[in-house]
């Protein structure tokens, strides 16, 4: 499902260091991930990620203080960078020239429920050209920025189409990206760093993934025979990487464009894994 559990420390961390260290969390009511890097050195020291079990999202901001207590790697240390983002498929985004900050509900209540209790955000994204749009619990948000001591929130999606778009640039190509957490898929069509699709999708099965896949194809106005698709998420050995193959001739793994260093113990670990991590800004 896109969704491993990973908890691995490099033999370089210092908890005496982190006012060196960049901290990159990645979280929502049913996930949590981050990873620790040396600003100094840019070498990965820490990575981990984990599947959180439905619950009552009334309970969320006590398993977030729960998680966060018995991790020694984040409980009473600080750091020198703290980044944040949320992960939601709530989000729309909005061309610049029709946003309005007084109506960002109203772009959101148009693609789904948008509750009392929910809180309504937007971020600038000059390089999307527009507004990224997205809600989530108000308890939640709060529970996020005291817990884990952060200023700023942001949404993850907005990360990973501003580094999709720059590669695209990059190589003046046109492809497929596709990220995949649990049983979510966030997708987007690029051409020469133009946005041309995006969509987040859940899927209960293979053939959900592949028909969601092909749409982002057909709705991009490209063919899986000649555009290739960027994966992050996924390994070769997930089932769902196999049912891509068989319609996708070209598959890529999303890297970055300076990767961090690895300690030995940290070198089999897939950065594709990592890369929306790595894409928070």
């Amino acid at each position: 499902m896109g969704v491993a559990a990973y908890d691995i420390t490099a033999p370089a961390f210092r908890a005496d260091a982190t006012a060196d260290y960049e901290l990159s969390i990645l979280t929502g009511v049913d996930s949590f991930a981050y990873i620790i890097r040396d600003q100094l050195t840019n070498q990965l020291l820490a990575y981990r990620q984990a599947e959180l079990q439905p619950v009552a999202a009334v309970d969320w901001p006590a398993r977030l203080a729960d998680l966060v207590a018995g991790d020694l790697r984040l409980h009473d240390l600080s750091y020198g960078s703290v980044r944040l983002a949320w992960d939601t498929p709530t989000f729309t985004l909005v061309p610049a020239e029709f946003f309005d900050a007084g109506q960002a509900r109203t772009y959101l209540e148009q693609l789904t429920v948008v509750g009392l209790e929910d809180e309504v955000r937007h971020e600038a994204y000059q390089v999307l050209g527009g507004h990224l749009v997205y809600g989530a619990r108000r308890d939640d948000l709060a529970a996020a920025t005291t817990t884990l001591a952060v200023r700023r929130i942001q949404h993850y999606a907005g990360g990973l189409l501003t580094a999709w778009a720059a590669r695209s640039q990059r190589l003046q190509h046109e492809a497929i990206s596709c990220s995949v957490r649990g049983n979510r898929l966030l997708l987007a069509g690029h051409r020469n760093g133009r946005l041309v699709y995006y969509n987040s999708f859940h899927w209960d099965s293979s053939q959900d993934a592949v028909y969601y896949l092909l749409l982002a194809y057909t709705q991009s106005g490209l063919l899986p025979s000649r555009s290739a698709l960027y994966l992050s998420g996924i390994t070769t050995t997930d089932e769902l990487y196999y049912q891509f193959y068989r319609y996708v001739e070209d598959i890529r793994f999303s890297t970055y464009p300076v990767p961090p260093a690895l300690s030995p113990l940290l070198e089999d670990l897939p950065p594709q894994q990592y890369f929306d991590l790595l894409c928070l800004g």
